[in-house]
């Protein structure tokens, strides 16, 4: 099977940016930010906010958490105004109360805030909607702000966040794990809206905010939907100085996908390099002039991909012609010596001015050409970049908060944190990459666990969306989610918090699924949380996951084996997702080769070379390129009219 690993914005990406013409790899980069991240040990060993002792809220702090609201309205108020329930949820949300609070600024009062926060967190259909969490964190933030300018025990309360993060450090330095540092993220995101601490919230940000995905694709993977042999003959009719020449082109050279080492974006080159082989004849007045002909050709257009756009420069082309005259022929009874030696003479005089007009004339041709095969697939990978990549990310609230790109002669490096500011990211540099892989992933758990949170937590999903998905996609439904002939269909309605939930261990990754709800038809079941747990080990040459034990699944804080007894609701419950849910999560899943696609086929099917998983909660996937040796192959550029222009030199 595919590895089911790689996050939505990085798949649209390598579709989108590096699909060029071509359908783009990578030195990890360690940005500013990783680099000067202290140790958490260090961090921990350090009193926490001395010489940080609480103050007052300004008018200005205010002002700007108003402002952070109002800005946060804007899509909210317009998704409400094409939603039929508009009406509805704007009476819900008390939404002149929201506004008069959005536009009070210094004078905000924090008990009309608390309740607009306690609305935006009730557990009503549509509030996971990411336009109303949007709203709901920039409405507690400003509660935040409020409350610590208007409360007498605002002091205290900064004191007491303060020893809960200290020893959240403690706890979380000796463990070495994520599950211990999670209380971080809420407690420097409530310092941080009241204006608190901004050193000591900076230097633990530091530690564990990292960069929790990083994605390395090497060249010669990605060259294989780009480089191409060209091989081809062509007659050549052409005009220099005034003479019609006429013969035969012979072009050799190859297309290239090339990278150039960048600190701050993507740069690929596509190139055009070939030469041209010509025997051409001329004749002027009685005299028929045979040469052989070289002309070198060279074409490039340069390609910027950054977090914002994609970009291209105007293509860059050279031509040089050189030729050697081969044989002449005279038609005239009287004079031929002095007519060879009269024509002699000129074509040595005019042939540096002749090779000069001929490698222009092959310049412009190949410049013009060479763009205009090139720019509409430019033009669509960076309109698909925006419009697959960027905004569907932006609009979901999922776009990284922190994405960067580089590359290197022979690697682009994609760096990205996804985190939230009371969620957060990696807390130690991920796993080194297997030299051997062409394509790597490393994710951190809080990638997925942030991005869960984000886009699932507390939505209802029903059998019938993943039917709609499964069929917009072109997949098949899992067996386990669809229903008999003669059962009803079901939903899970996800919990706020950690809806899904990766936790990687040494050689062993656990995968918990937290539902608040269950339904099966007119059913209605209570809070179940479900998890499994695998091991990583290899397999005759392969990578395979075996599962650790059966399918648990159990309520909330429930203590098997403990005095606390199941319900007969949720022993029923248990029973329907045991039977579900036991065929999704197979015994042994064997990592197959990964299947690419596209013009990328052919360098695939790619074997696993790598699959780690660590206690800090890194997970590392590298795959080598296939074991059979590359060729090139036809060219998969529209090159042919390009070549057929170049021949005409």
């Amino acid at each position: 099977m595919d590895l089911p690993i790689f996050p939505r914005f990085i798949s649209v990406f390598l579709a989108a940016s590096l699909a060029l013409p071509l359908s783009g790899s990578s030195l990890v980069l360690v940005s500013g930010e990783q680099a000067s991240a202290a140790d958490l040990a260090v961090i921990a060993a350090q009193p926490l906010g001395e010489g940080e002792a609480f103050r007052p809220v300004s008018a200005a702090a205010l002002n700007s958490a108003a402002s952070r609201l109002r800005l946060a309205l804007t899509p909210l108020d317009s998704l409400l105004a094409r939603s039929p329930s508009g009406a509805n949820w704007k009476a819900y949300l008390d939404w002149p109360a929201l506004t008069a609070q959005a536009a009070a600024g210094k004078n905000a009062d924090f008990a009309t805030l608390r309740r607009l926060r306690d609305l935006l967190n009730a557990e009503e259909s549509g509030l996971e909607m990411h336009q109303f969490a949007a709203t709901r964190r920039a409405v507690s933030a400003y509660t935040e702000a409020a409350e610590a300018a208007q409360m007498p025990e605002a002091p205290a309360l900064y004191k007491t966040r303060l020893e809960k993060i200290a020893a959240a450090l403690a706890v979380g330095a000796a463990a070495g794990t994520t599950d211990a540092l999670q209380p971080l993220g809420p407690l420097l995101a409530k310092l941080e809206e009241s204006s608190q601490a901004p050193t000591a919230v900076a230097r633990v940000r530091g530690a564990i905010n990292r960069p929790n995905l990083y994605l390395d694709v090497d060249e010669a993977l990605l060259a294989t939907a780009v480089n191409r042999a060209v091989d081809q003959t062509a007659a050549i009719n052409d005009v220099v100085l005034g003479t019609r020449i006429r013969g035969m082109g012979h072009t050799e050279g190859v297309v290239l996908l090339d990278f150039v080492p960048s600190l701050d974006r993507a740069v690929v080159d596509l190139s055009f390099d070939a030469t041209n082989y010509s025997n051409t004849s001329g004749s002027s007045g009685p005299v028929t002039v045979c040469s052989s002909g070289v002309t070198k050709l060279d074409a490039r257009k340069r390609i910027l991909v950054d977090s914002q756009q994609v970009l291209s420069l105007p293509v860059e082309a050279h031509a040089k012609a050189s030729t050697t005259t081969t044989g002449m022929s005279i038609k005239s009874k009287f004079g031929k010596k002095v007519i060879q030696k009269i024509a002699t003479r000129k074509i040595s005089e005019m042939r540096p001015q002749a090779e000069a007009v001929a490698g222009q004339k092959a310049q412009e041709r190949v410049r013009r050409e060479f763009d205009s095969q090139i720019s509409e697939p430019i033009a669509k990978a960076a309109s698909d970049y925006q419009t697959k990549f960027r905004r569907p990310l932006l609009e979901r609230g999922w776009y990284p908060e922190m994405l960067q790109m580089s590359t290197s002669d022979s690697r682009l490096s994609v760096v990205a944190r996804k985190s939230l500011s009371d969620q957060i990211a990696a807390f130690t540099p991920p796993p080194a990459v297997d030299p051997d892989a062409v394509l790597a992933i490393r994710v951190h758990e809080t990638l997925v666990n942030n991005a869960a949170e984000i886009s699932l937590g507390g939505r209802t999903i029903t059998q019938a969306d993943v039917e709609k998905m499964a069929k917009e996609r072109g997949g098949k439904l899992h067996e386990s989610l669809t229903s008999e002939p003669d059962q009803p269909p079901w939903s899970i309605t996800f919990a706020r918090s950690k809806p899904i939930e990766l936790d990687a261990d040494d050689s062993r990754a656990k995968v918990t699924l937290r539902g608040s709800k269950y339904t099966s038809g007119e059913r209605e079941f209570p809070a179940m949380d479900v998890w499994v747990a695998y091991r990583i080990e290899p397999a005759a040459g392969k990578i395979r996951l075996i599962r650790d034990g059966e399918v648990q699944i159990y309520p909330p804080g429930f203590v098997p084996g403990g005095a606390e007894k199941l319900t007969i609701a949720q022993t029923s419950l248990r029973g329907i997702l045991k039977k579900r849910l036991g065929k999704v999560f197979q015994e042994v899943v064997d990592i197959e080769p990964l299947e690419l696609q596209d013009k990328l086929a052919p360098a695939g099917p790619l074997p696993i070379e790598q699959f780690v998983a660590q206690k800090d909660g890194w997970v590392a996937v590298g795959w080598r390129k296939r074991d059979a040796t590359a060729t090139l192959a036809e060219s998969a550029l529209p090159i042919e009219p390009l070549l057929a222009m170049v021949r005409e030199h």
